[in-house]
């Protein structure tokens, strides 16, 4: 195989490699990328063979054929490489050359013919598929990825839950036992399904693809499998197997307590008081009267931190106690110049944030004894 390309295009693709590619695996094959020829170019692939990834490059192919190569090396390779055009070819015993004006460099590949099977999205009746601008499942992912769960041990809580719920909706939730997010969005199409939850590192590869631009994403769900496609690049990734719990137990169904705050100043609030908290509960006190709000946090080994906030509160007065980096997580993704609305029943029952004017969003915290 031998093709030319431009770099910043090789290196687009690559670059969405970096995060599927395993740094250390008992499979040789899945730390390199597989280099195709197709009709009018290239395609780039790499999988851990739970996500996998394909990105078609334009390219002038010299002769066809297929190569691997180490994803990382290579990707290193081409991001120091001057601008302009590269020439890859394969060479015997699967070495590849690699030149770029005057670099050249040869390095060691595996047989073309290891690298697994790449599934593909195909149209069948059973397939599920909805189509969201890019933008929308950006805000989508931004406001609901950080509470995924990272205990290996919660599979069902380790992934973004997608659903319909009905007719011209998509809705996202996360939850990691301690707090949940979730959000829901008007898409045309579409009708009412079961949800699927989509793994934590296959959300960040979905959220790598569309970090820019307002393109239509695809995404079809087939049996254990969902694909998400925008543009040129095609996602693949095995869902998460078990049952996401029903969030709507969760939610509570009203608030007795209600404070209204700027996200800028409650979030700089938090911030600067947490940083005195203790490390391991990252715990703080929320102490509310009217017309104001104490946050504050005592630390035998380090020390103790209060603030005031202006809210508006008219009731009795009130103390909470939270994990300060649950709060921070949920306010960090809402407009700085927003209002948010905290509601609260006791120091024991979950608080719920929501942004004022978005009904749509919502966020429910624990509390935590302090």
């Amino acid at each position: 195989m031998e093709f030319t390309i431009a770099r910043e295009e090789l290196l687009q693709g690559l670059y969405l490699t970096q995060g599927i590619v395993e740094r250390r695996t008992t499979i040789p094959i899945l730390a390199n990328v597989l280099l195709e020829s197709t009709g009018d170019g290239i395609s780039i692939a790499a999988t851990d063979q739970e996500v996998g990834v394909r990105r078609t490059c334009e390219a002038k192919v010299k002769r066809k054929g297929a190569l691997t190569a180490g994803a990382r090396k290579l990707y290193e390779i081409v991001r120091e490489c001057p601008e302009g055009a590269i020439i890859i070819r394969s060479l015997e015993n699967n070495w590849i050359e690699v030149v770029a004006g005057k670099s050249q460099f040869k390095i060691v590949g595996l047989d073309p013919k290891e690298f697994p099977a790449m599934p593909s999205a195909t149209q069948e009746r059973d397939q599920q598929t909805i189509s969201v601008p890019s933008a929308m499942l950006r805000e989508m992912i931004e406001r609901t990825g950080f509470a995924v769960s990272s205990d290996e041990t919660r599979l069902n809580l380790s992934g973004i839950f997608v659903e319909r719920p009905e007719k011209g909706k998509l809705r996202m939730v996360a939850t990691d036992g301690h707090r949940l997010s979730m959000i829901t969005r008007v898409v045309e199409g579409g009708t009412a399904g079961a949800g699927v939850i989509i793994p934590r590192k296959g959300v960040a590869e979905i959220s790598k693809v569309i970090e820019s631009g307002d393109e239509i994403v695809t995404i079809a769900v087939q049996g254990g499998v969902a694909h998400a496609t925008r543009g040129r690049v095609e996602l693949s990734m095995r869902l998460v197997e078990g049952e996401f719990p029903d969030y709507n137990q969760v939610v509570p169904q009203k608030s007795e307590r209600h404070m209204l705050v700027g996200v800028a100043p409650l979030l700089a609030a938090l911030r600067r008081v947490s940083i005195v908290s203790s490390e391991r509960t990252r715990g703080i006190k929320m102490q509310l009267d009217t017309g104001k709000l104490e946050v504050s946090s005592i630390n035998p080994d380090v020390g103790e931190a209060s603030e005031e906030v202006a809210v508006d509160y008219e009731g009795p007065a009130f103390s909470i106690g939270f994990n300060a980096k649950y709060m921070i997580d949920a306010l960090a993704v809402l407009s700085p110049a927003a209002q948010a609305d905290v509601g609260f029943n006791d120091e024991v029952s979950p608080a719920v944030i929501r942004c004022e004017g978005e009904a749509d969003f919502l966020y429910v915290v624990m509390p935590m004894r302090l």
